[in-house]
């Protein structure tokens, strides 16, 4: 007599599909958007980073500060500063979804577990909802803070440019001890261990703080540290340093590689964890009129292609992790 599968075997057939699923990658894995010109905002082919002539423009509107991909979606948040508006661009049906009352939003960073971002203004940081319809939270008194999402439990790392450092929880209440810099300029947490980077960019200054914001590691080194990065694949970090140098540490703070004359005026970097590499916007170029170059993450440069005068580069990537 032939016996019938177990309920547990289809069960865990059935976890083993859905967990393939979850931890695949989705179609809008390493897709790569850049700010051009203030005003318009191209969608690269990664591989060979070509641009798409058909670039996204807003009617009327000028002073574009970054187009950031939500890698699980395919949305495209871009902020726009001289209007106080944060931009939803649903890339499938091609619709433009304005949230208004951002105060010249600047900074953003997209939490693709749940699909909100935060955005740094001038003088606040926002979170807004997955699909645009409402800031959930609004935290003010911060002078123009960049903002740092820890994938893992929600939290957000947020500057003050008056000089703290603060992790907010996901509803927007500080959840660790400030730390103070001069004039902090950068975060980038590491979602795998709590951690986070932090620059004062005119004093030269690079730490590493736990997420309970006690100091771990200090180094002055690096000339004019910014857009710091780090990659969740191996837990390296990248930044640029004075602008046309690439410099990449491991976990522990120790250099691992630079990339002198990286570009001519380097004012974003972004990592591919796929395969490591690094894609910067040069405004200036090897032509002197702007360019998007991607490097290997042993800092050999695979290419350079004319954008006219970038100023942010994003690229996705989303494992479900």
């Amino acid at each position: 007599m032939q016996s019938k599968p177990s309920v547990g075997i289809f069960f865990v057939l059935a976890l083993s599909i859905l967990t393939s699923l979850f931890n695949s990658e989705t179609a809008y894995s390493s897709e790569c958007w850049v700010v051009s010109n203030g005003d318009t905002i191209y969608k690269l082919d990664p591989a060979d980073g070509l641009m798409d002539p058909n670039g996204i423009t807003i009617p009327d509107v000028s002073q574009v500060q970054t187009a950031e991909i939500d890698p699980r979606t395919g949305v495209v948040w871009i902020t726009v500063g001289a209007a106080n508006t944060v931009f939803r661009y649903d890339t499938a049906a091609g619709d433009f979804k304005p949230i208004s009352g951002i105060n010249r939003p600047n900074r953003t960073s997209i939490n693709p577990t749940d699909g909100t971002i935060w955005v740094g203004g001038i003088d606040s940081v926002y979170k807004i909802a997955a699909d645009g319809s409402a800031i959930l939270t609004t935290i003010t008194g911060v002078l123009e803070p960049d903002v740092s999402v820890n994938t893992k439990d929600g939290s957000c790392w947020i500057t003050d440019k008056r000089g703290k450092i603060v992790r907010y929880d996901t509803n927007g209440q500080p959840a660790s001890t400030p730390f103070t810099l001069k004039e902090p300029t950068y975060v980038a947490v590491n979602p795998n261990t709590g951690n986070v980077w932090a620059t004062d960019t005119q004093a030269n200054i690079l730490v590493k703080l736990s997420s309970s914001g006690q100091e771990l590691t200090r180094t002055t080194n690096y000339n004019m540290p910014m857009s710091p990065r780090v990659n969740p694949q191996d837990n390296s970090l990248w930044f640029i340093s004075g602008s046309n140098m690439l410099v990449k540490l491991d976990a522990s703070g120790n250099e691992l590689l630079q990339v002198p004359q990286a570009g001519m005026a380097i004012l974003s970097l972004s990592i591919n964890p796929k395969d490591g590499s690094v894609w910067i916007a040069d405004q200036l170029g090897s032509t002197f009129t702007g360019g998007v170059s991607k490097y290997t993450a042993a800092g050999q440069k695979l290419l350079e292609n004319p954008v006219p005068m970038p100023s942010y580069v994003s690229i996705g990537h989303w494992t479900g992790q």
